[in-house]
């Protein structure tokens, strides 16, 4: 079993993973870890209401 497996990342490589999943997403859409890797970059303020509202 994996122990940590939360890799973290500086903004501008976030910035990149992102642009990154959008482009592969959109020449093909099928690719469903490209658009995970899209929303576990883009999506933290989102999450952290979530999180404030539970």
């Amino acid at each position: 079993m994996i122990e940590g497996g939360r890799i973290w990342l500086k903004a501008w490589h976030q910035a990149a993973v992102a642009v990154g999943s959008v482009v592969g997403a959109l020449l093909d859409p099928r690719r469903a870890d490209l658009i995970a890797a899209l929303g576990e970059t883009t999506g933290k303020h989102a999450f952290e209401r979530v999180l404030q509202r539970m």
